[in-house]
């Protein structure tokens, strides 16, 4: 007598072998981003546009997650427009490990991407302006991007429950005026 794998919900289905006497299954591979928007676990996090009109360094965007799972932000977007005066053509953008806040902050909510869902994050993210400053936290990574490009990175940065992160500008020298842009995608992980 031979054995038999049935599916355990009633039904009757019995599992199938192929000619290799391997068990034949299905499987849907997508992407952890994918899987959370379709779940309304996904969101965009922002910053409107802001004008930095000097040549020192501003804080953008302050993110501290407050959920019990992990949020893994996912691909970063950022972008600054013509500068008025400064050289080289260049940006450098800074990321800070775990800063308690930034000042003159204003509080924004992320954008789920699952637009049926009406799920929250519980995070608390605020953007800078002009002259914002970061509190706290420790420097962990400096790139430089070029100036009227749009450029995105994958990071797949991890924040644990309680901690965070901020990203400043820094303009070119001279600079007196420079639209600047930055976004990031965010999922919370799941079991």
């Amino acid at each position: 007598m031979g054995f038999e794998i049935t599916d355990g919900t009633g039904k009757g289905n019995k599992a199938g072998v192929n000619a290799n006497n391997r068990l034949l299954t299905r499987t849907i591979n997508e992407n952890l981003f994918l899987y959370g928007a379709e779940e309304g676990d996904a969101f965009f996090i922002g910053a409107p546009i802001i004008n930095l009109t000097t040549a020192n360094e501003s804080a953008i965007l302050f993110i501290k997650n407050n959920e019990d799972e992990p949020l893994i932000l996912g691909q970063f977007f950022i972008t600054a427009e013509a500068t008025t005066g400064g050289a080289p053509n260049m940006i450098r953008v800074n990321w800070y490990k775990n800063p308690t806040s930034i000042s003159s902050g204003t509080a924004t909510f992320p954008l789920n991407q699952n637009f049926g869902s009406s799920k929250v994050l519980d995070a608390d993210i605020e953007y800078g302006a002009e002259g914002s400053a970061v509190t706290g936290g420790s420097l962990a990574a400096t790139l430089t991007f070029p100036i009227g490009v749009s450029n995105t990175i994958d990071a797949n940065l991890v924040l644990e429950k309680g901690s965070s992160v901020a990203i400043t500008y820094v303009p070119p020298a001279g600079n007196t005026s420079a639209n600047v842009i930055f976004g990031t995608r965010g999922v919370k992980k799941f079991n």
